[in-house]
């Protein structure tokens, strides 16, 4: 017999799923342009972001790095508060917001436009302020939060976690990203031995 905890469990999945069809069919030449415009960056991949938005934005920092792609997190509250001074002319500025109107967020855009700095907007909102202001906008296709519980954030974060996945794998895809080189990134735990390992058989 099914429990109310394994059949939530499912719904969550399954509208999560739904979540990331809707997504894949939405996507257009404006991933392709976002690509692009990382893999010809002359400075750094910054990912900007606040609360859930934050969390995925530091995440994907870390994964941009293994795969040899200069990135790093700017929280967004503390970029106000003088961190802004980290970004430079060449950088590219990854910004997550699902509502596209976080007011942390909409602060940066004065400095960012200044630097000259790309700017990529991953927004649930297309029409927000934030993907006005951005030169290229990666919509998530969000429409509601997964399962019961519709206000609890679940998918929004997902949907701009899998968008930052599908750019970085695809960019260091297209850089030509070896085993090899990706062991020098990630020489410890599993992964680095499981690499090391496989090395040294070829």
């Amino acid at each position: 017999m099914e429990t109310d905890y394994l059949k939530t469990g499912r719904q969550v999945l399954r509208d999560e799923i739904e979540a990331m069809r809707r997504l894949d069919a939405i996507l257009d030449e404006s991933f392709e342009r976002a690509c692009r415009m990382i893999d010809t960056c002359r400075g750094r991949v910054v990912f900007v972001g606040i609360g859930h938005s934050g969390h995925v934005a530091a995440k994907s920092a870390s994964s941009f790095s293994s795969l040899g792609i200069l990135s790093f997190f700017l929280h967004a509250a503390e970029a106000v508060h003088g961190e802004l001074g980290a970004l430079a002319a060449g950088d590219v500025a990854i910004l997550i917001s699902n509502s596209g109107e976080t007011a942390e967020i909409l602060a940066l855009l004065p400095r960012i436009k200044e630097l000259g700095i790309g700017s990529i907007a991953i927004v649930g909102k297309p029409e927000s302020t934030l993907a006005h202001n951005c030169d290229v906008i990666l919509p998530t296709g969000f429409t509601q939060e997964a399962g019961p519980l519709k206000f609890a954030g679940s998918s929004s974060g997902l949907l701009s976690l899998a968008l930052c996945d599908m750019l970085a794998m695809a960019v260091a895809t297209a850089r030509g990203l070896t085993a090899e080189a990706y062991s020098k990134h990630h020489p410890g735990g599993a992964v680095g031995a499981s690499l090391r390992e496989n090395l040294t058989k070829i």
